[in-house]
């Protein structure tokens, strides 16, 4: 897809550990601009936990089994995400985003070869035990697979490293209610239009 004509839509991507209310932030943000919400989860979820009845367990993303299901995740939300573009809406993408952020730059490369106008990177930092406590209460069979894994294993998206100096916006997830964060984002997304 790197030959993708360049769209006139803009992207932004929201990344961050489980938890850290990435899909909640970015739903506010797409709301106010106009924008489509294009959320990992809701793109793959069904598949994923499909895989997962199989084996007969819940799905730990980040158990080895599952591995191979990074990339197809992520080729999945790419094509959608590249689809939105080429049409001319801007988009919000949200997705742990873990591997790319360790790269900021070539995240921002891949984006605009998608047919990206603009890129915006923000990642949400968030404390391992929030998130714990926000997993809980959402409940999901996703969460459920990580905290049977127990406490001593930290989730992969928790523990990789992140190119703080190449992203655009960094907050603390629990600096703030999910609207102020939101505009936040707004403040440096929103008057690049």
């Amino acid at each position: 897809m790197s030959d993708a004509p360049a769209g006139t839509g803009r992207l932004l991507c929201v990344g961050g550990a489980p938890g850290a209310g990435k899909t909640t932030v970015g739903a506010r943000v797409a709301r106010v601009v106009g924008a489509a919400l294009v959320d990992l989860d809701s793109v793959t979820t069904a598949l994923v936990e499909a895989v997962a009845a199989g084996f007969g367990e819940d799905a730990d993303l980040d158990a080895p089994r599952y591995a191979a299901l990074r990339e197809a995740r992520y080729a999945c939300l790419d094509a959608v995400v590249g689809d939105c573009l080429r049409a001319g809406s801007d988009v919000v993408a949200v997705a742990p985003f873990t591997r790319e952020a360790a790269d900021a730059r070539a995240w921002r490369r891949g984006a605009r070869a998608r047919g990206a106008a603009s890129v915006t990177l923000v990642w949400l930092d968030v404390d391992p035990a929030v998130a714990a406590a926000r997993a809980a209460v959402r409940g999901f069979a996703r969460d459920r697979a990580k905290a049977g894994r127990g406490a001593g294993r930290a989730s992969a998206s928790a523990s990789a490293p992140v190119d703080r100096g190449g992203l655009d916006l960094v907050l603390d997830a629990a600096a703030g209610a999910p609207d102020e964060l939101a505009a936040r984002v707004l403040a440096r997304w929103a008057p690049l239009v």
